[in-house]
């Protein structure tokens, strides 16, 4: 094989590759999103002024300490806990909410590990 055949070849090959790994993330983040607007929409907004009287704007909750969150209703804990918001913080906290923070309103658990994975995804995208 000619040295241009095989430089063709190996960069289609990775092209694909990127666009089925795309693909896969955007189906993630899709999936996500649908787990977002049935467990998290009604309490959670998710653009930048998207605050609700139940709960703050989770846009650009990556990287935003719990103390920042200003609206909504809010329990001293979560305000106290100083967390800053991450993938492995907010798996501990969506995942199990009272146990993580203790003395927190939040209500809703993320039970199964894939549909956590797949909101965090999506969480991930809101700016």
């Amino acid at each position: 094989m000619g040295t241009r055949l095989r430089s063709w070849t190996l960069g289609t090959a990775v092209a694909l590759a990127c666009c089925a790994g795309m693909a896969v993330a955007d189906e993630a983040v899709q999936a996500g999103r649908q787990i977002f607007d049935g467990l998290c929409r009604s309490c959670h907004g998710g653009t930048a002024r998207a605050d609700t009287p139940m709960g703050p704007s989770l846009a650009g909750i990556i990287g935003r300490n719990a103390t920042t969150q200003a609206s909504g209703v809010h329990s001293r804990a979560l305000i106290d806990s100083a967390i800053v918001w991450d993938r492995d913080s907010l798996r501990r906290f969506l995942a199990d909410p009272p146990r993580a923070v203790p003395g927190t309103i939040m209500p809703v658990r993320v039970e199964d590990p894939a549909e956590l994975e797949r909101l965090l995804d999506f969480l991930e995208t809101l700016r």
